[in-house]
């Protein structure tokens, strides 16, 4: 990140660590009768829809923003075509309604159209360029792309506009996708202690996001303090839940694992954590509800190329299937997930040479991964390269989140034979280059 807002973010971590987190991370007192409102937030939103007029742009922006919102809390499709609806037509009656074109950007992002996603930012970051909400998307798609430089100056550029957790947020996932973990852990930190104590939700996703960096930095004991206590702030996160399960599984808890996946699952019920729960039934030896389980993910993410790609590649189902998903995923955006699963799938395939530039690229990045390691450690035992392959494939093992058990079986296997000492003469990785 550029030097001045790095400086800024120093001051304040310095000022954090100084005073610690233990107070804005405790649940806030509730009043005396510690009574919550009686009616849902899609109870109300349901009935300000019903009473809004399809013209009125101003309540139809209004509940384009509030629908996305919940939409982003609780991962409900239905939800997103909610907000998708009421910003289609805010947008018809007014085109330049500033609220209904973010939920607008935020739907781009929502399908994966990355392109189109930095196209429309950056138009309107000239239209309103005091506005951090357009610089913050225009970064997200330059991430998402894997243009780390433009995306690391728009969010400088939204950092000079509005400091803030949204910005510190992303300040930090930009540097953990970099490898840089202490500078994210300084950033998640800063974002945490800026966030709203009386919202909950907002707190606890904070400090999942602090726990997703101890993951990477190998400490899953104090990442599973971390999605504790954001528990007790948002019990139904699901995120929070899907961390804990992940600590478990490499404790070998295979059975608590299981119960902290179905609760990610009821709570945000998508095919990431299905999968993560069928690993776990896999791993118990449930095989039958395992197997049943991944069916399902495989349905769950059929508008998620990459992700149902994956879960192909994992299962051993239809290779040529896996590698024209991720190919035209790759179209889409060029994150390093997106660069391993194409990588694992023509690896898989035996277009080893094919594979290797896409290794390079996701190694240049430094993202800490179990999934990266894994497919680079695919790719340098498929080359010949048993040094790099087993530096890879250990850490693969090590890493979070915890890899499908036939993956492990498969790492495990290709590190028999290079558990002897290499020799000296090993030809050096090919995996920095193509």
């Amino acid at each position: 990140m550029a030097s001045r807002p790095l400086l800024s973010l120093g001051v304040a971590v310095l000022a954090i660590s100084a005073g610690g987190l233990a107070a804005w991370w405790q649940r806030p007192p509730r009043d005396e009768a510690g009574a919550l409102a009686p009616e849902s937030p899609v109870a109300r939103l349901t009935r300000m829809q019903q009473r809004a007029s399809p013209e009125d742009s101003m309540a139809q922006g209004r509940l384009a923003t509030l629908w996305m919102t919940e939409a982003l809390r609780s991962g409900s499709e239905e939800q997103v075509t909610h907000a998708r609806l009421a910003a289609r037509r805010a947008l018809l009656v007014d085109p330049e309604r500033v609220d209904a074109l973010k939920v607008e950007l935020l739907l781009l992002h929502h399908d994966h159209q990355f392109r189109e996603l930095r196209d429309a930012a950056r138009s309107l970051t000239t239209q309103h360029p005091h506005d951090a909400f357009f610089q913050g998307m225009l970064g997200d798609a330059e991430l998402e792309l894997g243009r780390f430089d433009e995306a690391e100056a728009a969010y400088t550029r939204m950092m000079d506009l509005k400091p803030s957790h949204a910005t510190y947020t992303r300040v930090g996932y930009l540097q953990l996708m970099r490898g840089e973990v202490n500078a994210a852990l300084d950033s998640l930190k800063l974002a945490a202690s800026s966030v709203d104590r009386m919202d909950g939700n907002s707190v606890a996703r904070a400090l999942c996001e602090i726990g997703d960096v101890y993951l990477a930095r190998a400490d899953p004991d104090t990442a599973m303090e971390y999605f504790d206590v954001a528990l007790t702030h948002a019990p139904g996160l699901g995120r929070a839940h899907a961390g804990r399960g992940h600590v478990l599984r490499a404790r070998g808890q295979d059975t608590a694992a299981i119960e902290a996946y179905r609760a990610a699952l009821a709570a945000s019920p998508h095919g990431g954590h299905r999968a993560s729960l069928a690993d776990a039934l896999e791993a118990a030896g449930r095989t039958p509800e395992a197997q049943a389980e991944y069916q399902r993910a495989l349905a769950d993410s059929a508008e998620d190329a990459r992700e149902q790609a994956r879960l192909m590649l994992d299962l051993g189902l239809d290779i040529g299937r896996a590698e024209t998903l991720a190919r035209a995923e790759l179209t889409r955006r060029q994150d390093v997930l997106t660069q391993a699963v194409l990588a694992q799938a023509l690896v898989s395939a035996g277009k080893v040479d094919e594979a290797r530039p896409l290794v390079a690229a996701f190694l240049r990045a430094g993202t800490r991964h179990a999934r990266l390691d894994l497919v680079a450690g695919l790719v340098a035992s498929a080359s010949g390269e048993p040094v790099a392959a087993r530096q890879h494939l250990e850490a693969a093992l090590r890493g979070f989140p915890p890899l499908p058990p036939r993956q492990q079986a498969r790492a495990r296997a290709l590190l028999t034979p290079l558990a002897a000492p290499v020799q000296a003469s090993a030809r050096p990785p090919s995996t920095a280059g193509p």
